[in-house]
């Protein structure tokens, strides 16, 4: 097996084990108090309406089109969700979470640049243009990429 596909493996894993342990945690019934700032938009410039998630699982994931280890990362969560990597877990448990990824690009000087890494990347989940880098600070993020 080779170094790339231990990696893939181990961050599929990660993933996974922290969505699940995510929707363990809280005896109270609480959810994570997250809210999209209303100058989030779609790849068509159209204003994201957050109430279309509403109730489901979300993973979100929030990169920069310089970062090195965002495309890595946007192109494996790609594979998740396209359930092109190891399907039959994909389909097992994803399907029955029935979750949504989201990606925010972050602190963009560009939003050009950030089309062209998801057009290169093939992400077809959903994706988000227009935090300053706020939204990253607020969830407690210290770089990128990161993951909630």
């Amino acid at each position: 097996m080779t170094k790339g596909k231990v990696g893939l493996k181990i961050r599929l894993f990660s993933i996974l084990a922290l969505l699940f342990t995510s929707l363990g945690c809280s005896d109270s019934g609480e959810n994570l108090d997250f809210s999209f700032p209303s100058e989030l938009t779609d790849i068509a410039g159209q204003q994201f309406d957050p109430q279309s998630l509403e109730g489901k699982p979300i993973v979100i994931n929030f990169f920069a089109s310089w970062c090195d280890p965002c495309k890595r990362e946007i192109s494996e969560i790609e594979r998740i969700n396209s359930r092109s990597y190891k399907p039959e877990l994909a389909s097992q448990y994803l399907d029955d979470l029935n979750v949504t990824f989201v990606g925010i690009n972050s602190g963009e000087t560009d939003i050009n640049r950030a089309k062209d890494l998801i057009d290169q990347t093939g992400a077809s989940y959903i994706i988000l243009y227009g935090d300053d880098g706020t939204l990253l600070q607020n969830v407690g993020a210290v770089g990128l990429p990161f993951t909630i």
